[in-house]
C-alpha cells in the first residue's frame, strides 16, 4: 500500500512540475483552501472571543472602555508584543504580506512555520489590545502558510509551492472578510501579477473552499451594515473624481509616513519600538477611541453619519499617523483594514463638504464613505480592480460600481505619481534592498518545474570506458552522456558525437571520452524540486552550460534523474 501511494504521489509530483498542469493544479487549490480556511476560523474565534472578553461583549468597540484602560490596553499589548519580538531570532521576525513576498521572490514560495507560529500570536495579541492594525496582513500570512507546509512536506516541486502559496493568501482574505472575489483579486494583482488560467483556476477553487467553510461557522454575514446607496446625479461624478485625487493624494502621503516611520524605528530594539507603537494608539485613543483596532465599528458609525465633521478630521489624521506609526515600527497585522477606516473618514468628509456646498444631497453620504473606502485601498496598493471589488464585496452595494470604478482609477493614477506606480508592500520591500521580479519571462519560468523540461534519455559513463559497454548504452536511444571522473566535475557529451566516434575507428576497443571530438558541456547540480526561473539563475551564476537534475535519496548521495540545458529551457518557455 505504502509503495502504491508513493508511486501516486511521485507521478503527481512529475505532472503538476508542467505548464499545463491545469487539473493538477485545481486539486491543489482546493487542498489549500480547505487548509487555509480552517486556519483562519481557528485564528478569526481565538482573537474574537478574546477581545469579546475584553471589551465586555462588543467586539472593536474600545470607546466602552475608560479612556485610562484603553492607553494601558495598548501600551501593555505592545510591551507584551515587543518582549516576544524580542526574543525570536531576527528571520522568525518576519511577518504578514511582506514576508509572503519575500519568500515567493527569495525561497521559491517555501513558508516557514515559525513565522506562521509568530504571526498567530503575535497577530491575535496585537489584534486584541487594540493596535491600528488590519487582520488582513495575518490573514494572508497564515492563510499562505497553513496551505504551503504540507506541499514542502509531500516534497512537490517549486512551482507548485508557489501556487499554494497564492491559494492560501487568496483564501486567507476570503475566509477572514467572506470577500472570495476580493482574494482572487489581491492574489492575482498585488502577489502573482499575472492573469493566466493556470493562475486563476486554483485561486478561485481556494476561495471557494475557504469562503464555504468559513460561512459554516460565522454564517454569510457581510462585514458593514450600510445604508441605501444611490447617486443623486450625474452632475455629482466630476466631484467624485475630485474624490478620489484627494484619496489618492492620502494613499501618497500614507506611503511616505510609512517609509519615515520605518526609518526612524529602524535603529530601535524591538521592544521598544513595539512599546511606543503601542503607547502612540493607546494616547490616541484616549482621545479618539474610534482609531483603535481594526476599525470595523468606526467604519458602520461612519456609514451611518454618527459623526460630525471635526471628529472625522481627528479620525482621519490620528489613524493616518498612528496606523503608519504601528506598521513602521513591525507589529505583526495588516495595513489594509485601518486604510479602510481612513478612506471612509476622508470619503465622509468630502461627502459632507459636498452637502455643505450643494453639490450632493444627504441620501450620498454613504456613496462617499464607499468610494473613499475603495479609492483608498486601489491608492496604497496600487490594485485598482481589487479596490473596487472589495468594497462591492464588503457591502454588497453594486449602485457604487460606476462612481467607485472613476474614483479608484483617479486615486490610484494620483497615488502613483509619487509611489512608482507600485504598491506599498513592494515599495517596502525594495526599501529593504529585494526586489520583486514580475516580467513576462521570470512569470512564465516560474510556473514550470524543472522535471518538466528535463530530458531522460541520458546514462552515466566513466571517462575510459570499453566499446561494448557503449554500444550497449546506445541501444537505450540516448541523448546526452555525462562524463564523470574521480575528483573532475561532470561533464555532458552529446550522444551523436559518441556515434561518430565509433564509426570513425572501428578497431578502437576503448574510448577516452575527453579526448573524441565532440562538444562538451560544462554542468552543475539543481534539485528535482526547482522551477526553470531557479535553473535559469543557476545557469547563469555559475556559468554552467547544462545542469544536471538531482534527488536527494539518502544523506549525502544524490541521484542524477534529468539533464537541462538553456535550449531545453527556451523551448519550454516558447510553449
Amino acid at each position: 500500500m505504502r509503495a502504491a501511494i508513493s508511486k501516486q504521489l511521485e507521478r503527481y509530483r512529475l505532472s503538476v512540475a508542467r505548464p499545463d498542469a491545469v487539473p493538477q493544479l485545481a486539486l491543489l487549490g482546493i487542498v489549500a483552501g480547505v487548509l487555509a480556511g480552517l486556519t483562519i476560523i481557528a485564528f478569526r474565534l481565538l482573537a474574537e472571543r478574546l477581545q469579546s472578553g475584553l471589551l465586555t461583549g462588543q467586539t472593536g468597540h474600545f470607546a466602552a472602555l475608560a479612556p485610562e484602560h484603553r492607553l494601558y490596553l495598548a501600551l501593555f499589548g505592545g510591551l507584551v508584543l515587543g518582549l516576544m519580538f524580542q526574543w525570536l531570532s531576527r528571520d522568525a521576525r518576519r511577518v504578514g504580506i511582506l514576508h509572503v513576498l519575500e519568500r515567493l521572490e527569495y525561497h521559491q514560495g517555501r513558508m516557514p512555520w515559525r513565522n506562521a507560529v509568530s504571526q498567530f500570536l503575535g497577530g491575535t495579541l496585537a489584534i486584541i489590545s487594540g493596535q491600528s492594525i488590519g487582520r488582513e496582513g495575518p490573514s494572508a500570512h497564515l492563510g499562505a502558510a497553513s496551505s504551503n507546509l504540507p506541499a514542502q512536506w509531500l516534497q512537490l516541486p517549486n512551482n507548485s509551492l508557489r501556487v499554494t502559496a497564492a491559494c492560501g493568501v487568496a483564501a486567507g482574505i476570503a475566509a477572514s472578510f467572506n470577500t472570495p472575489l476580493a482574494g482572487v483579486a489581491f492574489a492575482m494583482e498585488v502577489l502573482m501579477l499575472e492573469y493566466t488560467v493556470a493562475g486563476f483556476t486554483p485561486v478561485i477553487l481556494a476561495t471557494v473552499s475557504a469562503t464555504m467553510l468559513s460561512r459554516l461557522v460565522f454564517g454569510d454575514q457581510i462585514a458593514f451594515i450600510v445604508p441605501t446607496i444611490s447617486l443623486g446625479s450625474l452632475s455629482e461624478l466630476p466631484y467624485i473624481m475630485l474624490a478620489g485625487i484627494l484619496i489618492g493624494l492620502i494613499g501618497a502621503a500614507f506611503l511616505r509616513l510609512l517609509q519615515l516611520f520605518t526609518r526612524l524605528h529602524t535603529p530601535l530594539p524591538v521592544w521598544l519600538r513595539f512599546s511606543l507603537a503601542g503607547g502612540a494608539v493607546g494616547l490616541a485613543g484616549m482621545l479618539v477611541p474610534q482609531v483603535m483596532g481594526i476599525g470595523d465599528q468606526t467604519i458602520t458609525d461612519t456609514f451611518n453619519a454618527h459623526y460630525g465633521l471635526m471628529l472625522l478630521v481627528s479620525i482621519l489624521i490620528l489613524k493616518l499617523l498612528i496606523t503608519t506609526f504601528t506598521i513602521g515600527a513591525g507589529i505583526p497585522g495588516g495595513m489594509i483594514g485601518p486604510s479602510l477606516v481612513i478612506g471612509a473618514a476622508g470619503g465622509g468628509l468630502l461627502g459632507m463638504l459636498g452637502m455643505e456646498t450643494g453639490i450632493s444631497t444627504p441620501d450620498s453620504l454613504g456613496l462617499y464613505v464607499l468610494v473613499g473606502m475603495g479609492a483608498m485601498m486601489a491608492a496604497i496598493l496600487q490594485a485598482p480592480l481589487a479596490g473596487l471589488i472589495a468594497i462591492l464585496e464588503l457591502t454588497r452595494s453594486p449602485d457604487v460600481i460606476l462612481p467607485g470604478m472613476l474614483a479608484v482609477v483617479s486615486a490610484t493614477v494620483t497615488a502613483g505619481l509619487f509611489t512608482h506606480r507600485e504598491s506599498v508592500f513592494h515599495t517596502m520591500l525594495r526599501n529593504l534592498g529585494m526586489d520583486y521580479r514580475n516580467d513576462p519571462v521570470n512569470q512564465s519560468l516560474r510556473r514550470v518545474g524543472v522535471t518538466a523540461a528535463m530530458q531522460t534519455a541520458f546514462t552515466l559513463l566513466p571517462r575510459q570506458v570499453e566499446r561494448e559497454r557503449i554500444e550497449q548504452e546506445l541501444k537505450e536511444g540516448l541523448h546526452w552522456i555525462v562524463i564523470r571522473a574521480p575528483e573532475q566535475a561532470d561533464v555532458l557529451l552529446a550522444a551523436v558525437d559518441l556515434v561518430q566516434a565509433l564509426t570513425r575507428d572501428p578497431e578502437a576497443t576503448e574510448f577516452d571520452l575527453m579526448d573524441i571530438p565532440g562538444t562538451r558541456l560544462q554542468t552543475t547540480e539543481i534539485d528535482r524540486l526547482a522551477s526553470l526561473q531557479e535553473a535559469h539563475a543557476r545557469m547563469r551564476d555559475t556559468g554552467a552550460e547544462a545542469l544536471l537534475v538531482t534527488r536527494q535519496v539518502a544523506p549525502g548521495l544524490k541521484r542524477v534523474e534529468g539533464i537541462l540545458t538553456a535550449d531545453g529551457i527556451a523551448q519550454t518557455y516558447r510553449i
